[in-house]
């Protein structure tokens, strides 16, 4: 297997993170049956372990201080993209993170192997806001934004 470079190895974690980031917003993830609670709570839970292993993924077979400094620059693209979430609601957040991650995925530029992290938790996640695909304007925008956010990226010298 080839070796990644550190430019692949953040943009393979990018993703996971803003994910995992969304997914650490309480109230974000809402069951419509307030008795199915616990079930909801156990799932994000699934979905956060695994969103967590693939963002540590690309970086297991480094050394500790290498790992240390590429998860520093994940961290801080991320929390860069995050600053902007703040004023925008929620659903308008996971559709362009969703059709940001469609993109990566459908130029091949992320690969989602069959029983890996990233997999898994991408199939939890789109059940969970597949009613937000039905809503044509938001999904236009969702859609912009998402190109917005790759523009970003490439601004960072990723996703090129």
């Amino acid at each position: 297997m080839p070796t990644l470079s550190d430019r692949q190895r953040v943009e393979l974690a990018i993703p996971a993170y803003l994910l995992y980031a969304l997914t650490a917003a309480s109230g974000m993830f809402v069951p419509a049956d307030p008795d199915q609670a616990a079930k909801a709570e156990a799932d994000i839970a699934a979905l956060r372990a695994d969103l967590q292993a693939a963002l540590l993924e690309p970086f297991g077979d480094l050394v500790a201080k290498k790992q240390h400094a590429l998860l520093r620059r994940v961290e801080r693209i991320g929390k860069a993209v995050i600053v902007g979430w703040g004023n925008r609601p929620a659903l308008s957040v996971i559709l362009a993170l969703w059709y940001f991650l469609k993109d990566l995925t459908d130029r091949e530029v992320l690969i989602l192997w069959e029983g890996s992290a990233m997999e898994r938790a991408t199939s939890r996640l789109l059940p969970m806001f597949a009613h937000g695909f039905e809503e044509q304007m938001r999904d236009a925008a969702a859609q912009d934004q998402a190109h917005q956010l790759l523009a970003r990226m490439k601004a960072e010298g990723l996703y090129g």
